[in-house]
């Protein structure tokens, strides 16, 4: 069965049995993870082909992204990455092993450590930025220009509602 189907036939069955309820907002959410979910699994397949995972490459694009000699503490990629620091740890020890990140001791925090990307890591993370563009962009592009700035604009306004604590 189709995820369209499956999505269809969710919605069907609990309109069946709680006619009193709107699932409108459901409907919209279960498309939008399937969505998500899809790319996200893609995008896991293609970059393990490059020897890293999903999560890894997550650590890799924001030091990447910082720029040219950039050290960033465990908290700060933690945080960039929507994972705790305990959840981190483990992609950090991984990523150095495998020679695409180095850590250097914190000069203001003698018990912390900063993270810098190393010339293998750029590369790879530059190779992984492309994959996930390409990946995305072959979703995206089934939409007008118009389409997704309507998308673009929705998204927005519920990503206020998140921020906002609402």
């Amino acid at each position: 069965m189709g995820v369209e189907n499956l999505i269809d036939e969710t919605i069907q069955g609990w309109s069946e049995q709680r006619p009193d309820l709107n699932f409108a907002s459901m409907e919209l959410s279960l498309k939008l993870n399937s969505i998500v979910r899809a790319v996200s699994d893609q995008l896991a397949r293609q970059l393990e082909d490059l020897g890293i995972s999903l999560g890894e490459f997550d650590v890799l694009a924001t030091l990447r992204r910082h720029g040219r000699g950039a050290k960033l503490t465990p908290k700060e990629i933690a945080a960039a990455t929507f994972v705790t620091p305990s959840g981190l740890t483990n992609r950090l020890a991984r990523l150095e092993k495998l020679g695409f990140i180095d850590r250097q001791a914190d000069p203001r925090d003698g018990r912390g450590a900063l993270i810098k990307i190393t010339p293998a890591g750029k590369r790879l993370a530059d190779r992984g930025i492309e994959i996930v563009v390409e990946t995305q962009d072959r979703y995206m592009n089934e939409l007008s220009t118009q389409l997704k700035k309507g998308l673009d604009q929705s998204m927005t306004r519920l990503i206020k509602t998140l921020d906002s604590g609402s």
